[in-house]
């Protein structure tokens, strides 16, 4: 029996032009959630970090008291119509404790999108670095494993990022997945089927043709472990709130047979 997956009404991930790599304000974004029937719509732009040297895609630190305005302004001019969370995508570094606590201050929730891993060396992009991928993935599991066991994140995005650049999924791969899927059941933390790796196409590999993310040797083993799933469209732009590829990603849940989280408590 195929399980129930209900069309989207509620979208936790979401990003704005402050970010420097979105389109649209926030008005924009809740209109279009609207439009749709969303009951729920969660703003989560990238965090201003000041280690991080990646400006073109994230916030500047001075751009945040104007985002969150927006998200105030607009929480209180469409509060009949939509319920809206302020929230901010951010990577998990173990030495800053002190700057998550800070960030829940200010926001509902926080979204762990880890895209960067730490070495001695400094911080190193996921896409960039798996020339040593054993070594790189053994640390970001380490790295989102001790995020989720923090319990300041409401759900981790895009967990299968870190298998960007491998290619097979051997053994080794299969045991660090494994061990990154039994940390968020013990904690808890749902794990996102991020549609924006379903619009960014598909490609052909030694083992045929399919996406980057989401990759399904991962969700599969989701399913046997009984891990708690969401599917968020990690929107740039507003028509990508609900689009095709947002249902290509309830498809894939559903042919996997994954029943998915609709609304998540903030």
């Amino acid at each position: 029996m195929s399980p129930k997956n209900r069309i989207m009404n509620n979208n936790y991930h979401t990003h704005m032009y402050l970010c420097r790599h979105a389109i649209g304000d926030v008005q924009d974004y809740v209109e279009e959630a609207i439009r749709l029937g969303f009951k729920t719509l969660g703003m989560s732009d990238h965090a201003p970090f000041k280690e991080l040297k990646d400006r073109s895609v994230r916030m500047v630190p001075s751009d945040f008291p104007l985002y969150l305005q927006k998200c105030l302004d607009a929480r209180e001019k469409y509060k009949n119509q939509i319920q809206l969370h302020i929230g901010l995508e951010i990577e998990y570094f173990e030495d800053h404790d002190e700057i998550y606590k800070d960030w829940l201050t200010k926001v509902d929730y926080l979204v762990l999108g880890q895209h960067y891993i730490s070495d001695p060396n400094g911080r190193n992009n996921l896409r960039s670095s798996y020339d040593l991928a054993k070594k790189n993935l053994t640390k970001y599991v380490d790295m989102v494993i001790e995020a989720m066991k923090t319990k300041y994140f409401l759900f981790l995005a895009h967990p299968d990022l870190m298998l960007y650049s491998v290619s097979k999924f051997d053994s080794f791969i299969e045991e660090e997945s494994r061990r990154l899927i039994q940390a968020a059941v013990d904690t808890n933390t749902p794990l996102e089927i991020n549609a924006n790796g379903i619009r960014r196409g598909t490609y052909m590999m030694h083992e045929g043709q399919r996406y980057i993310y989401p990759r399904l040797e991962f969700w599969k083993l989701v399913k046997e472990m009984g891990g708690k799933v969401i599917i968020s469209s990690d929107a740039h732009r507003p028509e990508n709130l609900y689009d095709d590829v947002v249902e290509e990603a309830y498809k894939f849940a559903s042919q996997i047979g994954i029943e998915v989280e609709e609304e998540l408590m903030i």
